[in-house]
């Protein structure tokens, strides 16, 4: 008797532990909240990505600038040759206009001669004497002498114009003068005022997620994003147009079996990819800033997600950094559900919300040859 009783107590007391543990948990789930932080990947590139494509574009601009020296070497031996050319052709025409002088001044001094010979001709002809005032004839007055003939004034030779004669292709390139060392080095292709075409550079860029569940915080980043775009930071109405797109199963949170679940529910083997196409750019008042190259405002598009596209106007800001990359900058947020995405939930205790908030860093460059 004993001993059953024994057995009863024991079990109402398991019951009671077990009924307890159900109490206290549905305490915690409502009143207790713990935020673990996850070692994910940082959101920026990394320093070393970055001295590395800083790197690869000081080595194509000494490349560029190694192909430049030959041709700048050529344009100082053809400006030379120009200003040869040019002081040849003026000293001809300095020959000529002088010979023109000294012809001209032979002329002059002919013309100076005969005045001369005329006038000693006048002074040699007699003066006669004047008739005496009381025989009541008038005075004979000596004859006026002949008027010297007119000289005419020098014909001057016609000098002839120097034209210089060039090939039919340096025509043009003399239409605007040059200096006499103008040296041609690499030019810079990116414009902030023009229509280029920009291709992202992958290992500087970022793609991820911010995410809140019932006990923690997580966020999931990936860095396999490629894409491109064209736009004109300047002229909002231009046709933005491209895509940036990332690879949905290398989304990583820093849990194994956290990322395991979230490749399952992004369907990563039937949907690989989650892509944006850019359709266009409207942006904020004042957000546009020739001087600075900055800009502010959202582009449009459509968000791709487990095969779901939907339209999403996404938040961004546009800068330009010291190695001439493009650095876009946005997050907006979208819920789950809107994309077929389930929610994740476990025994009801532990739950995801549905809104998450999808950010994007990126950098890109000038493709090569599209320049316009």
């Amino acid at each position: 008797m004993t001993r059953t009783l024994l057995q009863w107590l024991g079990a109402a007391f398991v019951l009671g532990l077990l009924g307890a543990a159900g109490f206290a948990l549905a305490v915690v789930k409502d009143r207790v909240r713990i935020v673990v932080q996850a070692d994910a990947a940082p959101a920026g590139p990394e320093p070393l990505a970055l001295l590395r494509d800083d790197v690869a574009t000081l080595g194509q601009d000494l490349a560029q600038l190694r192909r430049e020296q030959g041709a700048n070497l050529q344009q100082l031996g053809e400006a030379l040759e120009q200003r040869a050319a040019a002081r040849h052709a003026d000293v001809d025409a300095l020959r000529r206009e002088v010979a023109g002088l000294r012809q001209q001044l032979a002329v002059q001094a002919e013309g100076l001669q005969q005045v001369d010979r005329q006038l000693a001709g006048l002074a040699a002809m007699p003066v006669p004497a004047a008739a005496p005032a009381a025989g009541g004839h008038p005075p004979v007055t000596a004859p006026e002498p002949p008027a010297p003939p007119p000289v005419e004034p020098p014909v001057e030779p016609p000098v002839e114009p120097v034209v210089a004669t060039a090939p039919a292709g340096e025509v043009a390139a003399a239409a605007k003068p040059k200096g006499f060392l103008s040296f041609t080095l690499p030019p810079s292709t990116f414009a902030f005022d023009r229509e280029q075409r920009y291709v992202l550079v992958p290992d500087l860029c970022r793609v991820g997620f911010d995410a809140k569940s019932t006990l923690h915080d997580f966020s999931g980043v990936t860095s396999q994003v490629s894409g491109q775009f064209t736009a004109d930071f300047d002229d909002p109405a231009g046709a933005w147009r491209g895509e940036v797109a990332c690879a949905a199963a290398t989304l990583v949170t820093g849990v194994d079996g956290r990322d395991t679940n979230l490749r399952e529910h992004l369907d990563t083997t039937n949907h690989p990819q989650i892509r944006f196409v850019i359709e266009g750019f409207a942006p904020a008042a004042g957000g546009i800033d020739v001087a600075r190259q900055t800009a502010k405002g959202e582009v449009s598009g459509k968000m791709t997600i487990r095969g779901v596209t939907r339209d999403l106007r996404l938040p961004i800001a546009i800068e330009v950094d010291a190695s001439r990359r493009v650095v876009v900058n946005g997050q907006v947020p979208l819920k789950l559900s809107d994309y077929g995405v389930p929610v994740p939930s476990q025994l009801g205790l532990i739950s995801m919300q549905d809104e998450v908030v999808v950010w994007l860093t990126l950098r890109a460059r000038v493709q090569a040859g599209e320049a316009k």
